[in-house]
């Protein structure tokens, strides 16, 4: 709890930077594939070395940790994730595709005066670290309830049919690892908590910047003890981002 209240604190510290960038929209539709691929091929050559002082200019490290790991289960890792997987974040926060959820709007603050470039440095620092191996997995999962009698292998590598529910390994793998193409969040060795409640928010309705509604398609059917059993598994995982699976 505290290290969440420090974090809020630290964003409400954030300086008003001169630089101007576009104006959030709230009711901005999500990316198609070909506007994804479009957006993040228009940004700036990265530079990773000026995204370690966005890191330190923005605060990242006060909820995310020093080094991309967060240590609050409130907070996402974000060492290792694919240059593509930040990119499309913090665009979507700045830009108004992302703005419901879970402190959703507290990552709004952080990044609505960022421009291209510093997004694009950050994301690449972030691609460069080395990312959760497992041993973060006990932040939170101890306050998670028992998913013992879920199918979460069957969820994993099958999905269900009969709910028109498609397998988590099409797009992140049976380990979390992602795809080669970097478009898809590394999710193994991430806080579980944080994993549960972002299948909430896409369930629920509160997250919508998903491609194509793919995730909350997916979500969409299921329950709190499966979403829990999900996050948990893939928590689980040894390894590291940005791995080939």
């Amino acid at each position: 709890m505290k290290a969440v209240k420090l974090c809020m604190l630290m964003m409400a510290a954030l300086p008003v930077m001169a630089v101007a960038s576009p104006a959030a929209n709230p009711d901005a539709p999500a990316l198609t594939p070909e506007a994804f691929d479009a957006v993040v091929a228009s940004l700036p050559e990265p530079n990773p070395l000026g995204g370690f002082a966005v890191h330190s200019k923005q605060f990242c490290g006060s909820c995310h940790g020093p080094n991309g790991i967060s240590q609050t289960s409130a907070w996402p890792h974000v060492a290792g994730q694919p240059f593509e997987v930040t990119a499309k974040a913090l665009l979507d926060y700045r830009d108004g595709r992302r703005s419901g959820g879970e402190r959703a709007k507290l990552m709004v603050a952080a990044v609505k005066t960022m421009t291209d470039q510093q997004i694009a440095d950050v994301a690449a620092m972030y691609a460069m670290l080395p990312g959760p191996d497992g041993t973060k997995l006990e932040v939170g999962k101890k306050n998670m309830a028992d998913t013992s009698g879920i199918d979460v292998s069957g969820l994993v590598r099958k999905g269900d049919p009969k709910r028109a529910i498609t397998p988590c390994a099409a797009c992140h793998g049976t380990t979390g690892k992602g795809r080669a193409t970097g478009s898809v969040p590394v999710i193994h060795g991430q806080n579980p908590v944080y994993l549960a409640g972002q299948l909430r928010d896409y369930r629920d309705g509160r997250r919508t910047n998903d491609i194509l509604k793919e995730m909350r398609f997916f979500a969409q059917k299921l329950t709190d003890d499966e979403i829990n059993a999900l996050a948990v598994y893939y928590a689980s995982q040894a390894g590291r981002p940005g791995s080939k699976p």
